[in-house]
């Protein structure tokens, strides 16, 4: 591998991405873009990933927070098949584009797909993503030009990207020699999907992985009925990702706790995926579960009490995408 190595993690919620320094994540939101009338110089939105924008084969698109405040018609795809799907390439450019530090920028790297993904996108995707790009990106509303070469890239399966965060250091190589030789379950709560992976002595155990679609939606759709039922206002799945993080909702400028709704919701998810671990894995035979991914930190108060070797790794969000970066510099 070959360029700057850059671990991407396009998520159905949010992309991630890592370049062993500066973790960047901005919301899997995508909108058609136009010409904004007028950018008021006291705006409080100061941070550059507040005003994504790409220009991409002659039209504009709003990206991340700048999509879902701007744009008519803003989406957050949930297609299976992320390799069809545009919005998968304008995140992923995106991405590179923050991280580019010069106008012809090469990179090396690596991502990953669900766990039952894998074979039938994963050489679709690389086509799509490998190669050149030419775009221009805004940040802070200056558009700048990019040309992009993708040199090299590797997709695993999404859990593995923890693993490879637990066992190897910054520079690739082996931190953990003692995890090498475990047999680890990894429950990867995604937006759309949850995934478990079985690593005996880092080798993947395809009989014992899976995915489901038992992600952070499943959550998001039942407080969003909730939401409806006792306020009688309806709430897109990306108007929803801060309120469940504040489990708070503003109505007419009073805020309003949802704690008990945000609390059903997630004890109903875990319930689900805890019974799908069990009809999947005999815990008893795994030395230890790693829980992992910005679902299964908001889920882990009410999945870790219910298996004895089951923890929740630190920073679970950035886990598998720092993960993919330790495997490029290992493979560089």
């Amino acid at each position: 591998m070959y360029g700057e190595v850059i671990g991407v993690d396009i998520g159905y919620g949010f992309v991630k991405s890592y370049n062993g320094h500066d973790e960047v994540v901005f919301p899997s939101v995508v909108g058609i873009g136009r010409d904004i009338s007028y950018l008021s110089q006291l705006s409080t939105y100061k941070s550059p990933l507040d005003t994504l924008a790409l220009d991409y084969n002659g039209k504009k698109y709003f990206i991340g927070n700048y999509a879902i405040r701007q744009s008519s018609i803003p989406s957050r795809s949930l297609d299976i098949k992320k390799p069809e799907d545009l919005n998968t390439l304008l995140l992923f450019l995106t991405s590179l584009g923050i991280f580019a530090r010069e106008p012809n920028q090469q990179f090396s790297v690596v991502t990953g797909l669900p766990t039952n993904y894998i074979l039938s996108y994963q050489d679709q995707l690389k086509n799509i993503l490998a190669g050149e790009h030419h775009f221009s990106i805004h940040i802070k509303g200056k558009p700048e030009e990019r040309q992009i070469t993708v040199n090299d890239i590797k997709i695993v399966p999404q859990p593995f990207g923890t693993l490879f965060n637990l066992v190897l250091d910054n520079n690739g190589e082996i931190a953990d020699q003692e995890m090498t030789n475990k047999i680890v379950g990894i429950c990867d709560i995604g937006f759309k999907t949850a995934d478990f992976v079985v690593a005996d002595s880092l080798e993947f155990v395809d009989r014992l992985s899976s995915s489901s679609n038992s992600g952070m939606v499943s959550a998001y759709e039942i407080i969003a009925a909730m939401i409806r039922s006792r306020y009688k206002i309806d709430k897109k799945d990306f108007e929803l990702d801060q309120i469940v993080k504040n489990k708070s909702i503003k109505i007419a400028g009073v805020n309003h706790d949802i704690s008990d709704i945000v609390s059903e919701a997630y004890f109903n998810l875990a319930a689900k995926i805890k019974t799908e671990l069990d009809s999947l894995w005999d815990y008893r035979e795994l030395d230890a579960i790693i829980l992992t991914g910005g679902g299964g930190e908001s889920l882990s108060e009410y999945l870790i009490p219910k298996f004895n070797n089951m923890m929740l790794v630190q920073d679970a969000q950035f886990a598998n995408v720092k993960g993919f970066f330790k495997l490029a510099k290992n493979l560089a």
